[in-house]
């Protein structure tokens, strides 16, 4: 046999792995070096490279080898502005008709979780409607409950995701909390409050990993002095949290889409003083001089000594939108259109405004212009407060 028929035969025996056993070879090393990440990239884009440098000798012996492509996370979906009128929900440039009057509406990735007056629960993505369930009685835990500063409400989501958790009363007084998936469209869990006979449960707010609720609120006190209960939708567990223990949990999972909060009067011995804050519902003054609230234009307003930063520590304050000057009345954070951009809503005597206002340039422009009473993201129906 020649030795070209020699090489011939070892080449057909010569077969390579297939590309499935590659990538689980990949898989089991990334877990064994999740707790070195950088070392672990650096072996795959090694792997990576010497595949891609296999093939190009094969084909060229002569040509030079090409960087392997970087692969980046997909960015964050953008949310529009989003609020109600009466039964008609705007979202975005979309109108929805609900079926009945909207009292509280919260916004995922994937469209509106709202509440009619009827109790009903509902999500749309903008273009059909289906109904998620009902709050059912909720016995003595009602609106007149809720902590000083909280805006009532029986359902939550956070800036960024397709989770919607709610509140359900199957019986007066018996609360069940059931944790959605707006993109499947499918429900992750629901448990039973644990409560004894007599005692309210609330909720609270939603971070990346838990739901927190108030245990018997008292709507004298804020909500850092209420007992605080965090619920693990992975496990079913549910267990008393102090409030370092909670500020410490949203440290955790603080997202671009965060503030960054020191001397509003919550647990100050965190590090540095500061503490991470979704930044919903926060008081915002629209034409702040800087020798009276220490910072000048639209900025959130608080205790004297509040100082209120974006995850970067740039000081979170912008300049009004043109010809707003001079507007009464108190305004909220309410939204989050995207990493860069916020929505503050500035209810007026006879209209409403929802104003962006970007972090990029630190200006602002008015988004939308409503009617007095509309229906906002976490803050409910907004009123006039002059």
């Amino acid at each position: 046999m020649s030795e070209l028929d020699v090489l011939r035969r070892l080449g057909d025996e010569i077969v390579p792995p297939p590309f499935a056993a590659l990538r689980d070879t990949a898989r089991r090393r990334t877990r064994r070096a999740r707790a070195a990440t950088s070392v672990a990239v650096a072996v795959v884009a090694t792997v990576a490279v010497v595949s891609a440098t296999t093939a190009i000798v094969g084909r060229d012996a002569g040509r030079q080898n090409e960087p392997a492509p970087i692969v980046t996370p997909p960015p964050t979906p953008t949310r529009p502005v989003t609020y109600a009128d009466g039964s008609t929900i705007h979202y975005g440039q979309r109108t929805v008709a609900a079926d009945g009057t909207v009292v509280e509406l919260d916004v995922t990735d994937d469209g509106v979780g709202f509440r009619t007056d009827d109790g009903r629960l509902w999500f749309t993505d903008g273009s059909t409607t289906d109904q998620l369930g009902a709050l059912g009685e909720p016995g003595t835990g009602g609106h007149d409950r809720w902590p000083l500063t909280s805006a009532p409400g029986w359902m939550l989501s956070s800036n960024s995701g397709s989770r919607l958790v709610w509140f359900e009363f199957p019986s007066p007084g018996d609360p069940e909390v059931v944790v959605y998936d707006t993109r499947s469209g499918r429900q992750v869990r629901r448990d039973t409050v644990a409560l004894e006979p007599g005692h309210t449960a609330l909720p609270a707010q939603l971070s990346k990993r838990f739901v927190y609720w108030f245990r018997d609120p008292n709507p004298d006190k804020m909500p850092e002095e209420q007992t605080q209960v965090r619920y693990d939708p992975a496990t079913g567990e549910q267990s008393r949290i102090t409030e370092p223990e909670l500020l410490e949990d949203l440290d955790d999972d603080a997202a671009v889409r965060s503030v960054r909060l020191k001397g509003d009067g919550r647990w100050e011995t965190a590090p540095h003083g500061f503490h991470y804050s979704d930044g919903m519902s926060l008081q915002i003054g629209l034409s702040l001089q800087k020798g009276i609230a220490g910072v000048n234009g639209l900025a959130p307003v608080g205790p004297g000594d509040q100082v209120v930063e974006d995850v970067t520590g740039r000081r979170f304050a912008f300049e009004p939108p043109p010809d707003y000057t001079g507007k009464a009345g108190v305004a909220w954070l309410v939204q989050w259109l995207d990493d860069q951009t916020v929505v503050v809503v500035s209810p007026l005597r006879n209209g409403t405004n929802l104003i962006a206002c970007h972090l990029e340039t630190r200006t602002c422009d008015v988004a939308a212009s409503a009617p007095a009473g509309i229906v906002v993201p976490e803050l409910g129906k907004s009123r006039f407060i002059g």
